[in-house]
């Protein structure tokens, strides 16, 4: 059975190139207490789906993950136009890598990302939140007091715009849902500051703020393609971090393996945080595959 999902704005809006209100926390959460939620009565298909190591929990393959009607809807979404005068915008330093530690590895005030560091550290791009040995010197962001308007609304700096996203099973009744896009410009050319930077037919530079709830079954995962930064946090920890300007990029969060270091538990309720910029032209690519069967919206303000 064929399920369709609109995100209201994008349920992962990244994109972006290999590189760049009123001030308060208009968009903010009132996050799912970890646990609120009962177990999930989830009845395997394929007979041969064993229990989890002495817990008595299910493993799911990705077509037991059918999304009850009550999934289909709306999930609210804030793109920030921006223009070329941020100076974390189009920068003249057009970026090189993943950079990781970028931000605090969990959610600040008003559950926003926190920033940690101008220049971070290059991605071990095997892991989710790794960094390699060696360094990088060339700054990314330009300081705390910049970071903090990419995604509170402020007068004169950016214009909020709430959008949609369509999530589709693909293929129908596989239990995989996808949203792939190689020209991912969510806000139209009159949009916002409209095309920029001036020299570009699209609207570049802009951001994604997202908040989602879901339960946690074991066998989930979310893998997210694109660019520029892009940081997911569960439960208030960062769970994917693919930080900076860079060309197109792949990470997996992988609820099993990070499940002690997220603070999940099989059956629960928790929620997922998405935070994106893209910074910087030419090019902006978005991609999102997930066997997680049902989002649904936190309450935003």
């Amino acid at each position: 059975m064929k399920r369709t999902w609109l995100i209201t704005s994008l349920l992962l809006g990244l994109g972006c190139s290999a590189g760049g209100a009123a001030d308060g926390n208009t968009v903010t959460t009132r996050p799912v207490e970890p646990g609120t939620l009962p177990p999930i009565a989830t009845t395997p298909s394929n007979p041969g789906t064993a229990p989890g190591p002495g817990s008595g929990e299910l493993i799911v393959s990705p077509e037991d993950l059918e999304p009850p009607d009550e999934c289909d809807g709306n999930i609210p979404v804030v793109f920030r136009d921006f223009s070329d005068a941020h100076p974390d915008f189009e920068m003249d330093f057009s970026g090189d890598v993943v950079r990781r530690k970028l931000i605090s590895p969990t959610l600040g005030t008003g559950d926003k990302p926190t920033f940690l560091s101008s220049i971070g550290c290059p991605a071990k791009m095997s892991s989710p939140l790794d960094c390699e040995t060696w360094s990088v010197d060339k700054p990314v962001i330009t300081s705390a007091t910049t970071f903090d308007q990419w995604y509170r609304n402020v007068d004169g700096v950016n214009i909020a715009f709430d959008k949609e996203l369509e999530l589709v099973e693909t293929p129908a009744g596989s239990g995989i849902y996808k949203y792939s896009s190689t020209s991912f410009f969510p806000l139209a050319p009159t949009d916002g500051f409209g095309k920029t930077p001036p020299n570009q037919d699209k609207n570049f530079l802009f951001t994604t703020e997202i908040h989602l709830n879901f339960e946690y079954v074991r066998g989930q995962r979310f893998t997210f393609q694109g660019d520029d930064d892009l940081w997911i946090f569960i439960n208030k920890k960062l769970a994917l971090d693919l930080g900076s300007m860079h060309s197109s990029q792949a990470g997996t969060i992988d609820f099993d393996a990070q499940a002690a270091d997220l603070g999940i538990t099989p059956g629960r309720a928790y929620a997922m945080d998405i935070f994106h910029a893209e910074r910087h032209t030419s090019a902006s690519n978005f991609s999102v595959e997930t066997n997680i069967a049902c989002f649904t919206p936190a309450i935003v303000y």
